[in-house]
């Protein structure tokens, strides 16, 4: 038995704490915004408590690679886990600003290190044949993480008034999230040792690199595209509260919980370049029509579609990425792909923002569509082979 099989089989616990720092994830989402409002912060202040955290993942993450290659994986990976522990405390306390601020650099800093030390983690155990398999099962764990603290936190929501079901809800995240690093540190091994005399890594930047970022950067800036307008969107068009929307993306949620671990699988089985193209292309049609349906319920079977192409494209991005990175460079080549996501996640709500306000709310839904479609299109042409 190989090495890596002989990990592999007794290596499943980065999934264990994944799951248990995940659990704040879509409550938070819809949550923060709606919280910060009741606090009476302004928009501007809410806008810089998503800043906050896309900056700070922006910046850090390709460090986090870095270190990785030079480092080992374990430490970083466990310690993700103590600032979300951190981050989860301070949001349950949070009133003012600069509190949240706080809680959201924290989380930056726990995403970071989590993300970049569980995808290197899943490179270093699974040769191509297996690869879009795990990462497909590392998106399944941290969705299904989610959605089973969403239930806990609008069990809360629904049983008392908003400020003491949001402090409820973070104790009990930041509980989970101690829990995933103790669990880490008692069960995570070390994927990469490092030799005895350091070596110097020089990561040889390849055509197919090059382009697979720019692929990775479009992707994320044309589904950053809407993400801060679609629920306000849905909100004015339907008169929904928070509640409402919540049930309305619940099937979506389940569909990334289930889905990514069998489309991960098809990756390696039809190859990554046609997962991904159907997949983003599918998303785009999609993205296109959503504002023209004239009802809720239909509005949340094309969410479910929008889920099913994402869910099929991002297992099948991240195993391209690990691919084609050199082996003793996977952790500084994965963080440059999470540092190219971050860019397009960031630029993309500003361009989204704008269209929403200075021209029409349809015009941002076709932007996105478009700019998918057209990546699908390179996806195919670059990687075909």
């Amino acid at each position: 038995m190989s090495e890596v099989q002989s990990v592999t089989t007794r290596q499943p616990s980065y999934l264990t704490a994944v799951f248990l720092g995940s659990s704040a994830f879509v409550f938070l989402n819809f949550g923060l915004p709606i919280r910060a409002d009741d606090l009476g912060i302004s928009a501007f202040g809410i806008g810089g408590m998503y800043a906050v955290f896309t900056g700070t993942m922006l910046l850090v993450r390709p460090v986090v690679g870095y270190c990785l290659d030079r480092l080992g994986r374990r430490w970083f990976f466990t310690a993700a886990f103590l600032f979300y522990t951190g981050a989860m405390g301070v949001l349950a306390r949070s009133d003012t600003v600069e509190e949240f601020y706080l809680a959201r650099f924290l989380q930056g800093l726990g995403a970071s290190l989590m993300w970049v030390s569980a995808r290197t983690v899943i490179a270093d155990l699974h040769d191509a044949a297996g690869r879009g398999l795990a990462m497909g099962r590392l998106t399944s764990t941290s969705v299904q993480g989610s959605m089973l603290g969403a239930v806990y936190g609008f069990t809360l929501l629904g049983m008392m008034p908003m400020a003491e079901a949001w402090f409820w809800a973070f104790a009990g995240y930041a509980a989970a999230a101690f829990l995933g690093f103790v669990w880490a540190s008692l069960f995570m091994r070390e994927t990469r040792h490092a030799p005895a005399q350091r070596p110097v890594i020089k990561v040889v930047w390849s055509p197919e690199l090059r382009k697979v970022l720019i692929v990775v950067f479009l992707s994320a800036f044309a589904s950053a595209l809407i993400e801060p307008i679609y629920l306000i969107f849905l909100k004015n068009k339907f008169s929904l509260g928070m509640h409402m929307l919540a049930f309305a993306f619940l099937p979506a949620g389940l569909v990334f919980a289930v889905l990514p671990r069998y489309s991960g699988q098809w990756s390696d089985r039809f190859g990554r370049s046609r997962l991904i193209a159907v997949g983003i292309a599918f998303a785009g049609c999609v993205s296109i029509a959503l504002p023209f349906w004239p009802s809720l319920v239909f509005v949340a079977a094309s969410y479910i579609l929008f889920a099913v192409g994402w869910a099929m494209a991002s297992p099948a991005e991240d195993a391209l990425v690990a691919d084609l990175a050199p082996p003793e460079a996977r952790g500084t080549v994965i963080g440059a792909k999470e540092g190219a996501a971050g860019v397009g996640a960031a630029l993309g709500p500003l361009l989204g923002g704008y269209v929403y306000d200075h021209w029409a709310p349809e015009w941002a839904f076709a932007l996105n569509g478009l700019l998918l479609l057209g990546t699908a299109v390179l996806v195919l042409v670059w990687f075909r082979r």
